[in-house]
C-alpha cells in the first residue's frame, strides 16, 4: 500500500544575491497579493522540471541551480474544499532582469528576508520562507536538496 501523494502544483522561492524576488498578482484569483513564482504541474512532468518551466515562464529567468527546500506547502482550496500539498524549491540566479508574464503579474521586487515576510499575507508563506532564510541563506544549502545547477534547462 502506497502513501505517497501527487502534487499538483509547485512553489518556488527565487533568490539573487541573499534578496527574494516577490511578484504581485494582478489577476482575477490572488489579486494584489504579492508571492512567489507558483504554477501547476503538466501532465508527465516532474515537479522540479515544472519549477524550472513556471521560474521562466513567469519571471524570465533561468536558475543556475534549482534545490528542493525540503518543505512542503499546506493550505485549503475553498472551490474544491480539498487541502493542497505543494513541493517547494528554491531557485538561485545570477540576473535580477526580471520579465513578468503580464497575464498574471504586474510587479516585482528583490527585497530583504524580513521585508519579503512582512509583504506575504499567508502564514504557510511567513513559514516557508523563514526555513528557507535559515537553510539556504544563513547556510550553506545541503549538496542532498540539489536538484539541477548551472544553468538549468529542461532538455
Amino acid at each position: 500500500m502506497q502513501s505517497f501523494i501527487q502534487p499538483h502544483a509547485v512553489t518556488v522561492y527565487v533568490i539573487h544575491a541573499n534578496k527574494y524576488l516577490i511578484i504581485r498578482r494582478c489577476c482575477e484569483v490572488l489579486n494584489g497579493t504579492w508571492q512567489m513564482v507558483t504554477g501547476r504541474i503538466e501532465e508527465g512532468e516532474k515537479a522540479w522540471e515544472a519549477a524550472i518551466r513556471e521560474v521562466k515562464e513567469e519571471t524570465g529567468l533561468v536558475p543556475e541551480s534549482l534545490y528542493s527546500a525540503d518543505i512542503v506547502e499546506t493550505f485549503y482550496i475553498k472551490a474544491s474544499d480539498k487541502i493542497a500539498f505543494v513541493p517547494v524549491f528554491v531557485a538561485y540566479v545570477d540576473s535580477q532582469k526580471v520579465k513578468l508574464c503580464p497575464a498574471e503579474h504586474d510587479a516585482f521586487e528583490w527585497v530583504e528576508y524580513q521585508e519579503a515576510k512582512e509583504r506575504f499575507v499567508w502564514f504557510e508563506q511567513k513559514r516557508i520562507i523563514t526555513h528557507i532564510h535559515e537553510n539556504f541563506i544563513l547556510k550553506e544549502p545541503f549538496a542532498m536538496h540539489l536538484i539541477q545547477e548551472a544553468p538549468c534547462s529542461l532538455k
